[in-house]
Parts: C-alpha cells; sequence; structure tokens
C-alpha cells in the first residue's frame, strides 16, 4: 500500500485504521495520525521519532502530552508546546536556550494575562 492510499484510509479516522498505521515507517502517515487520532494515539506518538510528528502532538495534544515535550531536544517542539501550552508550561520555557522558544513562551504569558 503507498503512502496516498495510507494517509486516505487515516484520513477516515476509523480506529481500526488509525491503530494499524501508527507505527508506520513514513513520517506524513504518523503525523496525520497525530492530528486525526485520539489521545491514546498521542500517548504512543509523543515518543515518535520524527520532531514533525511530536510537535503535531504538542499542537493537538493536551498538557500531559505537552508536558512530555518540554525538554524535548528541537526547538520547534518545545515552540509549540510554549504557544499552546498552559502557564506553567510557558514559565518552564522562559529561559530556553532557544530565542524563538523563549519569545513564544513570553508572547503566551502575555496572552494568558489578557484573559484573566
Amino acid at each position: 500500500m503507498n503512502t496516498d492510499q495510507k494517509m486516505a484510509l487515516v484520513d477516515i479516522g476509523h480506529p481500526k485504521h488509525l491503530d494499524k498505521f501508527i507505527n508506520d515507517e513514513e513520517d506524513d502517515v504518523r503525523a496525520q495520525i497525530a492530528r486525526e487520532g485520539n489521545d491514546s494515539h498521542r500517548d504512543i506518538l509523543v515518543k515518535d521519532k520524527s520532531s514533525l510528528v511530536r510537535r503535531i502532538v504538542a499542537i493537538h495534544g493536551n498538557d500531559s502530552h505537552r508536558e512530555k515535550l518540554l525538554d524535548d531536544p528541537k526547538w520547534e517542539v518545545r515552540t509549540a508546546v510554549a504557544a499552546l501550552g498552559n502557564e506553567q508550561h510557558a514559565k518552564d520555557l522562559l529561559d530556553d536556550e532557544d530565542p524563538r522558544v523563549s519569545q513564544t513562551a513570553k508572547d503566551r504569558l502575555k496572552k494568558l494575562g489578557e484573559k484573566k
């Protein structure tokens, strides 16, 4: 089965298709499962070898997933955590070594402060 066929099945969103392809060799297939799947799928994909997949978990997952990604080696993943995480996540990333992450954390704290 080629990648396009797998992606079409994943897009349908049926749990049996998502479960079948969660360990697929193609990053794009696993990334689509991170988008379309549920928290149980993201519980597995939060540890994925691909930073693309982990970033999508940070975007579409919950605070528990973002908590696990706070120390991710890739700045793109940490930026997603900073942008979408809770107040504590943003505070934890304020002093990140990468200025893109720390700026995103500052922006997130400002946005969260405006909501109060």
